[in-house]
């Protein structure tokens, strides 16, 4: 029986798909990163009392 990897699908699935995966995941902790670094500069500003003028 072939190796799921000998076949087309599979070389395709390993050579594109998984790189794919691969980088669609690292853009999505880039993003939860900005997004928390952001969430934590609100909460230090809604910490901060207002300055009168």
């Amino acid at each position: 029986m072939t190796e799921f990897y000998q076949t087309g699908l599979g070389r395709k699935f390993y050579e594109r798909d998984v790189p794919k995966i691969a980088e669609s995941l690292a853009t999505i902790a880039e993003q939860l990163a900005r997004l928390n670094q952001n969430i934590e500069k609100l909460n230090e500003n809604m910490g901060k009392p207002e300055k009168a003028e």
